[in-house]
């Protein structure tokens, strides 16, 4: 059945009084523990004034969270108990839930979600701050709101119109709106809470919707320890799924999978494929990133190093041995020498941007210091180099792997430059 929701009832109960052969069950809220017939309509409603579904005298809150959501028939305790012991079958013996109170496991809920056409994104709540993937889950239009699991509970945070409520499925425990600026913050002793009023460590947290929560995937996947601001990276992951820019699709030319998977998402959320995902991760790491070539002179010697700080520069001018603490040091460029914004020279300490000394892309500076270098290749000279790298390979890019070694140091290797590779 398709159309307005109140039609559809209003036909379903027509149907039963004429003594259609049907079964079906209406829920009405109440505060007692009595149990009345649900009437179940085909479609799922997701609305903002639905009476709120309790548990009574159970542990059945994960099943409501899914009610509370999307109304009272998306799921009935029977398939919730039966979709539970499927999952206990291939769990290695871990238990799913609780055949006499419930007390599903969050898998369940994901799997229920799943069955229903809907999209459960578990999010990684000691990776990404709230402050980036809150803009960037709302960016998805059939988002509506949160799973909350808490330890041994699970709340509903229902999201509509930049509004968020705490549905509760305990008794007696009113709904009540959620300020979004403390929503999953940590507080003091508290990893992670629900808002400000709530002194609960979220443990789990899964972001319900109707189609795949991509923005959030490429945010994952691309994320590093130093961020770029919340702006620009919804900015660019906005421009990044836009398959109007010509910068985009221009960037995709040759690439008929990510080009086809773009043709459909001018029009339907559809998740892209595992090989169309990498790419799009690769592009956007590239396009956010806030890196800078830096080209460095010292006599005859050059190189050019990939930073986003000063200190990362020192650290990679230091490992290079061209640097040595104890050892006087400063930049210079064709204009001046350069310092901080405080008049500061650079040293072994120094901290802030690239930006801060006046440090743009491309810059050449020239490094004077009294050390003596250790053997280098001189420019413009002909040499064979051959190294050897050993880790785990952690990403791969369209022309680059990133590769992690045993003191955590990652190195990106251009496919181009590998003789082999041995496993």
């Amino acid at each position: 059945m398709v159309g307005d929701r109140e039609a559809i009832l209003a036909r379903l109960k027509r149907d039963l009084e004429l003594g259609a052969n049907k079964e079906f069950v209406s829920y009405e809220e109440s505060e007692s523990e009595s149990e009345e017939e649900e009437l179940e309509p085909y479609q799922t409603f997701p609305m903002l004034d639905s009476p709120v579904i309790k548990q009574h005298g159970d542990l059945t809150c994960g099943m409501r969270c899914l009610q509370n959501m999307y109304g009272a028939h998306i799921v009935t305790r029977e398939e919730m108990d039966s979709r539970s012991k499927k999952m206990e079958e291939k769990s290695f013996g871990v238990p799913m839930f609780n055949p006499l109170y419930g007390d599903y496991s969050v898998e369940v809920l994901k799997d229920v979600l799943h069955s229903k056409g809907k999209w459960a994104q578990r999010i990684d709540i000691q990776k990404i701050p709230s402050g980036y993937f809150i803009p960037v889950l709302e960016a998805n239009p059939t988002f509506v709101g949160y799973i909350v699991a808490f330890n041994g509970h699970y709340v509903t945070v229902k999201y509509s119109k930049d509004v968020y409520r705490c549905i509760d499925s305990l008794e007696n425990v009113a709904t009540r709106m959620i300020n979004r600026e403390s929503l999953f913050k940590a507080r003091p002793g508290i990893f992670c809470s629900q808002d400000s009023d709530d002194t609960r460590e979220v443990i789990a947290l899964l972001a319900v919707g109707g189609s795949p929560f991509v923005e959030y995937s490429l945010m994952h996947d691309t994320w590093t320890n130093i961020p770029p601001s919340v702006a620009k990276y919804t900015d660019v992951i906005h421009r990044v799924l836009n398959p109007r820019i010509k910068k985009v699709l221009k960037h995709a030319a040759g690439n008929t999978e990510v080009l086809q998977w773009y043709q459909q998402w001018k029009n339907v959320r559809k998740a892209p494929s595992e090989n169309c995902l990498k790419y799009l991760t690769s592009f956007l790491s590239a396009t956010i990133s806030d890196e800078k070539t830096i080209i460095v002179h010292m006599d005859e010697h050059q190189t050019a190093i990939r930073c986003n700080s000063m200190q990362r520069l020192i650290g990679e001018l230091a490992e290079m041995q061209w640097i040595t603490p104890g050892t006087d040091f400063f930049f210079q460029t064709p204009s001046k020498t350069l310092v901080d914004e405080d008049g500061n020279e650079p040293d072994f300490d120094s901290e802030g941007t690239l930006a801060d000394y006046g440090i743009l892309d491309g810059t050449q500076i020239t490094l004077l210091t009294r050390a003596s270098l250790p053997n280098q290749a001189n420019v413009g000279g002909f040499y064979t180099f051959r190294c050897v790298v050993e880790g785990t390979c952690i990403g791969q890019q369209h022309n680059a792997y990133s590769v992690r070694d045993e003191k955590g140091k990652v190195h990106v290797i251009y496919k181009q430059c590998i003789e082999t590779i041995t496993q």
